[in-house]
């Protein structure tokens, strides 16, 4: 049977080979967004696969927990440490989204020639994401888009503790093929992760 991919850019059909058929695991989708278009995890979910969906968007998060009510949806942004941060909004329709990212934010409003909204939302890590909902069991894969925020995201893990077994990041600038990975990558590698594919978009890691 054909399979059916909702990713933006296949990303689902790279992460389906790496797991046996029939496997069924857990995921963790920081930046989860729509939870049927350009989603990563809409594949794995309708294969029994269950996870942890963070956004910080009230909209993105409404329909996260109508659509996926079975798992974990969390309303939060995602950094170096808990707190509370500024969230930046484009208009819907707008392909930037969110960030929290002030220079990214920036260059948005340079292109719509307008501020962005703004709402405070509260900020957590991976560490306390992972101590709260993952426990002992093993994350198969860690999927990243932070739209320019990817170096926070990836200091508030703890690594030793929770090592996903593919981490998915999406590695240019936002609506721009320019690579960003520069920025963050060394986290992982330092972490005890190898990069293995850069799929145009996003750069996939294994852990050694």
């Amino acid at each position: 049977m054909a399979m059916v991919s909702y990713a933006q850019n296949g990303e689902d059909v790279v992460l389906s080979r790496a797991f046996p058929a029939g496997y069924r695991g857990l995921y963790i989708d920081v930046g989860a967004a729509d939870p049927l278009n350009h989603s990563v995890t809409k594949h794995f979910y309708d294969h029994g696969w269950r996870g942890i969906n963070v956004d910080p968007s009230p909209g993105w998060y409404a329909l996260l927990c109508s659509q996926r009510p079975d798992e974990v949806n969390l309303q939060a942004g995602v950094g170096r440490e808990e707190g509370v941060l500024t969230l930046y909004e484009g208009p819907p329709g707008h392909p930037g989204g969110a960030t929290f990212s002030e220079q990214q934010a920036k260059a948005y409003e340079a292109e719509l020639g307008r501020p962005l909204d703004t709402v405070e939302v509260p900020m957590t890590t991976l560490a306390r994401i992972c101590a709260d909902h993952v426990g002992d069991h093993t994350i198969d894969f860690l999927k990243v888009d932070a739209e320019g925020f990817e170096r926070p995201v990836l200091e508030g893990a703890d690594w030793d503790r929770w090592r996903p077994r593919v981490v998915v990041v999406e590695a240019t600038e936002p609506n721009r093929p320019v690579p960003n990975h520069e920025a963050w990558e060394d986290v992982l590698t330092a972490a005890g992760y190898r990069f293995v594919l850069f799929d145009g978009l996003n750069r996939f890691y294994v852990r050694d």
